[in-house]
């Protein structure tokens, strides 16, 4: 066991120093309309950056004699720093809701003025609620919100769920303080703590309440409790973990990789048979209890789910060839299809296309979905949060935060290639597990935002 978990090490920097090369690569190319001279402006960046990071991580040094004490002061300071960015970015930033999010927003919104469900969604979206099931717990926050708000003042606004979201992303980055103290000696847990500091996610989509900041605090209190259970081994804790991994999974269904990354550091721990039951029979209520309510404020069966919900092989094939991310043709040609006829209309056109890329082509496909994971160190701000996003300063600040903060973490792999199944195996595990995961999945780079804290604290 021990020599596969030290393989399982040694592979992750690599892959992860692959990924983040493939992605220098795609911002290179794909960074011609907003950057003058791209192959030099990307190269010398991403040098500068690899410098920060070798600072950033001698920046350590600073904080030998803080106390714990001292670390938690200065880490609710960072918080109180961080809230402020984040309610004047909520405030000054104009917020549109477009794609996934409006569809949600606007059908929670026609419910509550007695209106149809998808009253105003484009026609090709008139099933859009069982089609996409992944966003049924989204849906259930959003309609509580504006029904509150609805109730109290008469009329919607976004101003609750912002408010909602600012807390997930700011509970967040504490949360991911608590879980260094917990792991680490002070000086490492100093430094998550600045590093974090840098992730501009969790300020330019302070006011995109969508999944990806919604599910971060959900994923960051399941790993707290976790490294806690840990500790303490208290049954209660795993149990409480486990239902709060259901909910973050029923909010986004990649959250569904820190399952995997828990259980197979329990079994590295081996642990008995009862915890695992412990684990996951909470986590199976949480997920079927969010979704009963769910479908029930929605007015929708289980029978229509099954009529129409995409089935997971639609995603796989969908990201198959191409850059691997949404596409029209392939959402068209799947609602084409109901009930069991959707998986064998799209594990034909999985086929087709595998058939038609060849080995070479499909290693060349693969390549391309890495660099438009990691290439766009705005996690694409400019597009779903706000075209201010766009701004050269703001690109620049990005760049050098981004690769700053993906360097800082390819060397903190490297120096833990020789370590065994210590605590922070989890979070290697789970930057392999999503990596891997983005790989076979639909891909966008903000798929990546949900998991970050947890990737900080390598």
């Amino acid at each position: 066991m021990k020599r596969i978990v030290t393989l399982i090490n040694h592979i992750i920097p690599i892959f992860f120093a692959v990924s983040l090369f493939l992605g220098i690569y795609g911002a290179i190319v794909n960074k011609a309309n907003t950057l003058p001279m791209p192959w030099l402006a990307v190269s010398a960046g991403a040098a500068l950056a690899f410098f920060f990071a070798v600072k950033l991580n001698n920046f350590r040094k600073y904080a030998e004699s803080m106390t714990i004490y001292e670390y938690r002061r200065f880490s609710v300071l960072l918080c109180l720093i961080l809230l402020a960015t984040q309610i004047l970015s909520a405030v000054f930033v104009d917020f549109t809701p477009i794609n996934d999010l409006k569809y949600v927003a606007d059908g929670a919104e026609n419910l509550i003025l007695g209106k149809d469900l998808y009253y105003g969604l484009p026609e090709y979206h008139q099933d859009y609620f069982e089609c996409y099931p992944n966003n049924h717990a989204l849906f259930t926050i959003i309609y509580t919100l504006y029904k509150v708000q609805f109730e109290l003042f008469g009329k919607i606004t976004n101003i609750l769920p912002t408010i909602l979201n600012i807390i997930a992303l700011n509970t967040s980055y504490w949360l991911m303080c608590r879980c260094a103290e917990l792991v680490h000696s002070t000086e490492k847990a100093f430094l998550c703590a600045v590093r974090g500091m840098l992730f501009t996610p969790f300020v330019t989509y302070a006011a995109n309440f969508y999944t990806d900041s919604m599910a971060m605090p959900l994923i960051m209190l399941s790993v707290y409790i976790y490294l806690k259970y840990r500790k303490t081994n208290k049954l209660q804790q795993l149990v409480i973990c486990g239902a709060i991994m259901g909910l973050a999974f029923k909010m986004k269904g990649s959250s569904g990789i820190l399952l995997i990354a828990v259980v197979t550091d329990m079994l590295l721990k081996k642990k008995k048979v009862k915890c695992y039951a412990m684990l996951a029979l909470p986590y199976a209520a949480a997920a079927k209890v969010v979704s009963a309510i769910s479908l029930k404020l929605l007015g929708i069966t289980c029978e229509m789910i099954k009529e129409k919900a995409f089935p997971l092989i639609h995603w796989i094939m969908m990201s198959a060839d191409g850059r691997g991310g949404y596409n029209s043709e392939d959402f068209l040609y799947t609602q084409s299809f109901s009930g069991r006829d959707k998986v064998s209309a799209d594990l034909a056109r999985l086929s087709l296309k595998l058939e038609t890329q060849g080995f070479w082509g499909f290693i060349g496909h693969l390549a391309n979905k890495i660099a438009y994971t990691w290439e766009n160190f705005t996690f694409m701000a400019g597009y779903y949060c706000n075209e201010s996003f766009r701004s050269p300063v703001f690109i620049i600040t990005a760049f050098l935060c981004h690769w700053t903060i993906a360097f800082s973490i390819l060397i903190n792999l490297w120096k833990a290639r020789k370590k065994g199944s210590d605590a922070t195996f989890l979070f290697r595990l789970s930057l392999l597990g999503l990596c891997v995961f983005l790989l076979i999945w639909e891909t966008r780079c903000r798929y990546l935002i949900s998991f970050f804290p947890v990737f900080l604290l390598i």
